[in-house]
């Protein structure tokens, strides 16, 4: 009987309790078990566009930058899949505009590709946050925000901007972690990475 019921609670279980969330209020996420957590996101940045040269520079900025963290913080990437409803209505309102035929095809055909890669999310973006969270005590709301805002700073003068997450964000952030049906599953292998970027060390130090 005390098993069915043990039973039972974890089904009644809120997701609140299970992600051990007691409050998110402004910048901060409160903990059930006395902590208190502060977040931010990493804007987007393409590496692709840099030399290596620049790369290894900025590698090198970033380290020194935080180098000087004295107190551990917490590294966060996710994936989810990208909104490309802003394109589709493009294309949409360009093939109503339009009396080309061929253009009208073609326009037709994208559609259609873009919502094929939309409802099977396959078009996927990376996003990356860092967090922070320490016991909570007075005055636990000025510090880490003080912490976070610095921490915030080492980005923006190795030139990556950053965001403080805000209250919908963090429930945004919370909902994307945790909520299976927002989940985007990836057939990633990281290992054919590696060699590539031993080789690209190898000639930037040669």
């Amino acid at each position: 009987m005390a098993r069915k019921k043990e039973k039972l609670d974890k089904k009644q279980q809120t997701a609140q309790d299970f992600t051990n969330t007691a409050e998110i209020e402004d910048c901060f996420l409160y903990t059930r078990d006395g902590y208190i957590a502060a977040y931010i996101k990493i804007l987007p940045i393409s590496i692709a566009l840099l030399s290596l040269r620049e790369q290894k520079t900025l590698i090198k900025q970033i380290t020194s930058e935080l180098s000087t963290e004295k107190e551990p913080f917490h590294f966060l990437a996710v994936s989810r899949p990208v909104d490309i409803t802003p394109l589709l209505d493009e294309y949409t309102e360009m093939r109503k505009n339009t009396d080309n035929p061929v253009q009208k095809d073609l326009l037709r055909n994208e559609i259609e590709e873009i919502s094929r890669f939309s409802f099977s999310n396959e078009v996927v973006e990376r996003q990356f946050y860092f967090y922070i969270y320490q016991k909570y005590a007075e005055d636990s709301e000025s510090e880490l925000k003080k912490h976070i805002s610095e921490f915030a700073r080492h980005f923006e003068h190795a030139g990556i901007k950053t965001e403080i997450l805000k209250q919908s964000d963090i429930i945004r952030l919370c909902n994307l972690v945790n909520n299976p049906a927002v989940i985007t599953l990836e057939d990633e292998d990281i290992k054919p990475t590696i060699p590539i970027l031993k080789e690209k060390e190898a000639q930037m130090n040669g």
